[in-house]
């Protein structure tokens, strides 16, 4: 990526710096943004630590307390967005129902997923078998065809929104904010973000091995083709039933529930070791994370409502 580190900042904290440092670490960033591509990688590293160095130095004490308060906030951010996030049962459910693309545009959207208790046996199609299905959803169903691939329309348009702003919040960190313990790298914000896709690639493959998918009797890429555009509401002739248990499929679930904890872990270092934010753009950031995650939640549940009444209804059954 074009490198524009210590030239754009996110906008309150560029404010903030530009009016305290001004000129006085122009030798310091003009030598790194000179050099940094065609020095070594500690070279490059020193280069960073000078430029920061010097903007820290002519910062006063109260606006370091601020970046010190951001840190914090963003240190909690990715315990708050497992919160908000989708669980990898959930994601490959929709995706078995064929709709992976809306799966992984959810995936993308919502940057971490939501942790389980890491010794906990989950059923993954409980949310088909709820005691409740039969209660009124908070969300309406739509059966005609017609209005069925309006609503998936609109699901595309939000679930890739989301998407587009984490990428967008990746890009952001990475060059207009510094990461501390390796100054001249670039892309942790970027692994730490995009860890949900393997996450849930092996959501994935935790749901194959312990649930057996039977679709219509018709090549499965014309299974995806017609199911794809459409609401799950609107769905019919899946099957779902378990398979029998293996050591395998314990394995790789347990693996699962511990990588999504690492995640967390690894996003709090990550992000409450970034500097040059202040709490105002950490509270904007934190909240444009926030809203794609929730967007991408109320998508999910919502096919997922739509999929519970589709089982409910008897055009989708769970074995």
């Amino acid at each position: 990526m074009p490198v524009v580190r210590f030239l754009q900042y996110l906008p309150s904290s560029g404010r903030m710096i530009t009016s305290q440092v001004g000129d006085k670490c122009a030798a310091e960033v003009a030598n790194y943004q000179a050099n940094h591509l065609a020095s070594g990688t500690q070279r490059t590293r020193d280069l960073c630590r000078a430029a920061l160095n010097c903007i820290l130095d002519n910062l006063d004490s109260t606006t370091a307390y601020n970046l010190q308060a951001a840190n914090v906030l963003l240190g909690l951010t990715p315990t708050m967005l497992s919160l908000l996030g989708n669980a990898p049962a959930e994601i490959a459910l929709l995706a078995f129902s064929g709709r992976p693309l809306l799966a992984f545009l959810l995936n993308a959207g919502a940057p971490v997923i939501a942790v389980t208790s890491t010794f906990k046996h989950q059923y993954p199609l409980e949310v088909l078998q709820d005691p409740d299905h039969n209660s009124k959803s908070p969300f309406p169903t739509f059966d005609s065809q017609y209005k069925s691939i309006l609503v998936a329309t609109a699901e595309y348009l939000l679930a890739a929104a989301a998407a587009i702003n984490v990428a967008l919040l990746a890009s952001d960190i990475s060059t207009k904010a510094v990461y501390v313990p390796n100054c001249g790298r670039t892309w942790y914000a970027f692994l730490w973000m995009y860890l949900c896709l393997p996450l849930h690639g092996l959501g994935l493959t935790v749901f194959w091995a312990r649930v057996r998918v039977k679709h219509p009797p018709y090549p499965s890429l014309t299974y995806w083709t017609k199911h794809e555009p459409k609401s799950c509401a609107s769905h019919s002739g899946t099957a779902f039933s378990l398979k029998e248990e293996s050591y395998a499929a314990l394995f790789l679930e347990w693996m699962l529930s511990h990588g999504a904890i690492l995640q967390i872990i690894f996003g709090t270092l990550v992000l409450s070791s970034s500097t040059l934010i202040d709490t105002s753009d950490a509270f904007a950031l934190v909240g444009r994370w926030a809203a794609s995650a929730i967007v991408c939640r109320l998508v999910l549940m919502y096919e997922l409502y739509g999929l519970r009444a589709a089982v409910g209804a008897g055009r989708v059954s769970v074995g």
